[in-house]
């Protein structure tokens, strides 16, 4: 009688014993999920422009469309996703990109400028804002052939500025009546930090390719920029501050390819900036496909590091 009641005791005791283990490996588990959930950024949260009456197959403007569609999913972001088609943007009042949004282009997919009379506009705009990717594949077609006025050149596909964390795969800009990208300052950062263009095409733009007039950690890899021509300097890609606040550091351009345009393929020129107290840090490799030439001005009073191709332009510290 003993023994079996030892033995139903022991049994009991393993028995709460395992419940009291179940509860524990549960509570550990629910305190686990909660503490590994993501915070702020869903990046989940998808919208199709599509669904705010966006639609490629008019001539309707989609500017404020396409704006709902990006602002219905701040603060915490998530993507919003073009189909193909054709969708008509007014650039005058651009198309105002928010922090942690990704707008992802289908094949086929491109913003089509509608025609104006102004000196100075942007398509994309990312000013002032944090983790900005545009991915899939981007066509933007300017109005330079249909631009109602006959001064200014300050009309942009892609106008970065005061930002940072921020990604572009295989833009393809046309027909800008400026810049096809733009990467700078505002009042509130004096540059652009952790910039990265991949693979971007970039033709028969007025003023620029690219212009790179303030930038910390910018990467622009394999582009392809052609029959840049209209007004100066007209270059492929021009590094050129406008006052000596401005930032040249950590600069990569890599594989570029450039044919016919007017100001030369790449243009470096820093009188601005002399006397910073920034070093430079400026390399542009594998320049073999640079077929319209390098200009490069540095001032005297300039300290840092610009190579071009294997050829040092400035070693000075």
């Amino acid at each position: 009688m003993e023994t079996n009641m030892i033995i139903n005791n022991r049994s009991k005791v393993v028995i709460l014993g395992f419940l009291i283990l179940c509860i524990i490996l549960l509570a550990r588990c629910t305190y686990q999920n909660n503490y590994n959930t993501k915070p702020s950024i869903q990046l989940d949260d998808k919208v199709n422009v599509e669904e705010f009456n966006a639609n490629w197959d008019d001539d309707t403007d989609d500017t404020e469309s396409i704006q709902n569609a990006i602002d219905s999913l701040i603060p915490e972001g998530g993507t919003v996703y073009f189909p193909k088609g054709e969708y008509i943007i007014d650039a005058v009042k651009s198309i105002v990109l928010r922090g942690n949004i990704t707008l992802f282009f289908e094949e086929g997919a491109i913003l089509n400028v509608k025609p104006n009379d102004k000196e100075n506009y942007e398509v994309l705009k990312i000013h002032d804002v944090e983790n900005v990717k545009i991915e899939g594949n981007l066509k933007i077609v300017g109005e330079r052939k249909r631009h109602l006025g006959e001064t200014g050149e300050w009309g942009f596909g892609l106008s970065i500025r005061g930002s940072k964390n921020v990604y572009v795969e295989n833009a393809e800009i046309e027909d800008m009546w400026g810049d096809a990208i733009y990467i700078g300052s505002t009042n509130k950062q004096n540059y652009s930090e952790n910039i990265v263009i991949v693979n971007p095409i970039l033709n028969n733009n007025r003023r620029q390719g690219i212009s790179v007039i303030s930038a910390i950690n910018l990467t622009v890899l394999n582009p392809v920029i052609t029959n840049t021509h209209g007004t100066p300097p007209s270059g492929g890609i021009d590094l050129e501050p406008n006052s000596q606040t401005e930032k040249m550091m950590d600069i990569s351009i890599i594989n570029m390819k450039s044919i016919n345009n007017m100001g030369q393929g790449i243009i470096v020129s820093l009188n601005k900036i002399e006397y910073s107290e920034d070093h430079v840090n400026i390399m542009i490799q594998n320049i073999s496909r640079i077929e319209d030439g390098i200009r490069v001005v540095i001032p005297e009073n300039l300290k840092g590091l610009i190579k071009i191709g294997n050829e040092y332009k400035l070693n000075r510290f």
